[in-house]
């Protein structure tokens, strides 16, 4: 019987060195961020509660509905793997007291989510999120300062050419009239809706407005706008972002169209693009959800955060050319011939590791021909040659692989020489 070759489940990936060096780059450089502007890192548990996501998510969500993996553990309980970060840092908030702390809470998060839906490029079943969380604040300088802190982050990241969008879809107070009018508007095109449309218009009709059908988009050209329902406390609210946005003289666009697809958001609510082309050109976005922790079983408490793929962010940096500032450390290889040397070599690699050396080498392979073609390969600048002569004499040769020059040196004075010669202090 055939052996049966293993991969990688549908939408998921591996990820091999090189691409994880750019993870690494947006990683390092938003949690930096983050960092110097008072933010905490956070990490939640993979899996939840089922109903956390029940209560915070909402009916009639594409998350809810199609994407999320859930599963019965063996004491019967419904648990489902991380769909987004929010509610999970909202959850621990009420859970661990942090509301006796100094308000506001800004936590930060770089954590692995899960979502069951059709694989596309810099779409995942599972994928890498980058969040921000800013609990305890309900002032409109909370959500201007999660929108400049990311345009830092890109700014930084070298992507030059982002936009952003922004829009208010209310509170519980202004929002009905809005959907009231939303419903009716709808309804009098329901011939017109695409069928995912019409399910959702059943089911949870904003979501119709985040549509990406063709058919959809014509109707919601002439469609109520939230901007025109807003109560006089959102509208003082969204103002307010607006005004700490243009003193700092940062674009954007507003879009009455633009709403999230997680059914806690409220009030603010924004979206950052780079210059891909296609569905996939968002590279994040948050607002305002000051009713989640009510919702799940806390006290009142504003919020708002920011969520992003990773990926997408890396796909935009591959679009745009950047070039992370890596450099590949200075290593050293230590080859070796015959049967004495192994034991010396061997020795000597970890030593050189000991002392912050980076070393490496293939003491089994017997052939220093093929050893330091090997080296050659890596692009090792020196390699250290050990052989019978060296084992018996307590010597190795220094081979400069540049210039191809040989030097003896004692064995007790490799690592010296390296650390001088790698300048490392």
């Amino acid at each position: 019987m055939a052996k049966q070759a293993f991969q990688t489940v549908r939408g998921m990936y591996d990820l091999l060195p090189e691409r994880r060096r750019l993870f690494d780059y947006v990683m390092t450089t938003f949690a930096a961020a983050a960092v110097e502007a008072g933010y905490g890192q956070i990490e939640t548990p993979v899996l939840e509660d089922e109903g956390l996501f029940l209560r915070s998510i909402g009916e009639g969500t594409d998350v809810l509905d199609k994407e999320i993996y859930a599963l019965t553990d063996r004491g019967n309980k419904r648990l489902a793997l991380r769909p987004e970060g929010t509610a999970g840092v909202a959850r621990a908030y009420i859970e661990h007291g942090m509301g006796s702390l100094p308000q506001p809470v800004r936590l930060f998060y770089m954590e692995s989510m899960w979502r069951y839906d059709r694989p596309q490029e810099g779409r995942y079943r599972q994928h890498q999120q980058l969040g921000l969380e800013v609990l305890g604040d309900a002032s409109p300088s909370s959500d201007a300062q999660i929108i400049t802190l990311m345009q830092r982050v890109y700014r930084r990241l070298r992507l030059q050419k982002m936009s952003l969008q922004i829009n208010s879809i209310g509170d519980a107070e202004c929002r009905p009239k809005y959907r009231k009018a939303l419903v009716e508007y709808l309804v009098e095109h329901t011939g017109q809706l695409a069928e995912l449309d019409r399910e959702r218009l059943a089911k949870n009709p904003l979501r119709v407005l985040d549509s990406k059908e063709a058919a959809t988009q014509s109707v919601l050209a002439d469609v109520p706008q939230t901007l025109n329902f807003l109560c006089a406390a959102c509208q003082a609210h969204f103002a307010g972002v607006l005004e700490y946005l243009d003193d700092l003289g940062i674009t954007y666009e507003l879009n009455p169209l633009l709403v999230r697809g997680l059914d806690y958001y409220s009030r603010t609510v924004f979206e950052f693009y780079g210059q891909r082309e296609g569905a996939q050109a968002s590279l994040g976005g948050g607002g305002r959800y000051d009713g989640l922790l009510e919702q799940i079983g806390g006290v009142p408490t504003p919020a708002a955060g920011f969520g992003g793929g990773i990926e997408r962010i890396v796909l935009e940096l591959e679009a745009a050319g950047v070039v992370p500032p890596y450099t590949e450390p200075r290593r050293a290889y230590v080859a070796s011939l015959g049967e004495p040397a192994r034991l010396v070599a061997f020795r000597l690699i970890e030593q050189l590791l000991d002392v912050h050396v980076p070393a490496t080498g293939a003491v089994d392979k017997d052939g220093i021909g093929a050893q330091l073609a090997r080296a050659d390969k890596l692009g090792v600048p020196y390699a250290v040659i050990i052989g019978q002569k060296e084992v018996q004499d307590g010597t190795v040769l220094l081979r400069d692989m540049t210039s191809g020059a040989q030097e003896t040196l004692k064995l007790g004075e490799v690592a010296a020489e390296l650390r001088r010669r790698f300048d490392i202090s």
